[in-house]
């Protein structure tokens, strides 16, 4: 159903545990796509809410389920953010390694470029990919500057050195969605720019309103 598109993807997005539980109680769909593709358990893995991706995962989320326009699954979200508690919640509840995105990419790709959570996946028995093929993939690129020390070491890659930074390109997660919100989140790293400005980011004994039931 239209109307049921979104609640349970807007609370996900809220970090919103206590809302999110209501809904679920209530017979939303754990698996209904936000209007902009993404699945609840892939938003929450996307901002690095570990408690939600636990809660939803408990809830037999479609660990697998992928994203519409750039086919991301939930562990593509994570290993793009670096966000290595919520991979190993995801890993814990054996994802599929291995599938691709629009662009023929694993998660497993975009986890090479990050020491930070290349672990989760060398543990899993994954084969590292290959400085040339992550620049090939555009999933990596090469910055302009001198020094990478005045870059923060978790936008680097795992290969940068003095007088050749890398960084992850961000500009292929902004080519698969429309978002502007999620667009400059993604870029920027500000959760709250992904956000409405009417939407509080945790919401306290959430109940969904009268409109909200009805769309």
């Amino acid at each position: 159903m239209a109307g049921s598109t979104s609640r349970a993807a807007t609370a996900a997005a809220n970090g919103d545990l206590s809302g999110l539980k209501y809904l679920i109680d209530n017979g939303e769909n754990i698996n209904v796509r936000s209007q902009d593709g993404m699945t609840p358990l892939a938003i929450a893995a996307f901002w690095g809410y570990a408690d939600i991706v636990e809660f939803l995962l408990e809830n037999r989320a479609d660990i697998n389920l992928t994203n519409k326009g750039n086919n991301w699954t939930p562990l593509h979200c994570a290993a793009f953010q670096g966000h290595g508690k919520v991979i190993l919640n995801l890993m814990q509840n054996t994802p599929d390694l291995y599938i691709k995105d629009n662009l023929g990419r694993t998660a497993i790709d975009f986890a090479s470029a990050l020491d930070t959570i290349w672990s989760f996946f060398g543990a899993a028995g994954c084969k590292r990919t290959s400085k040339s093929d992550l620049i090939r993939m555009d999933i990596v690129k090469r910055v302009q500057q001198n020094d990478p020390a005045i870059i923060p070491s978790s936008e680097r890659v795992h290969f940068s050195r003095p007088g050749s930074a890398y960084v992850i390109n961000s500009e292929g997660y902004t080519r698969s969605y429309k978002d502007h919100n999620m667009v400059m989140a993604s870029v920027t790293g500000d959760v709250l720019a992904g956000l409405p400005e009417d939407q509080p980011i945790r919401r306290a004994n959430y109940k969904p309103t009268l409109s909200l039931l009805q769309n």
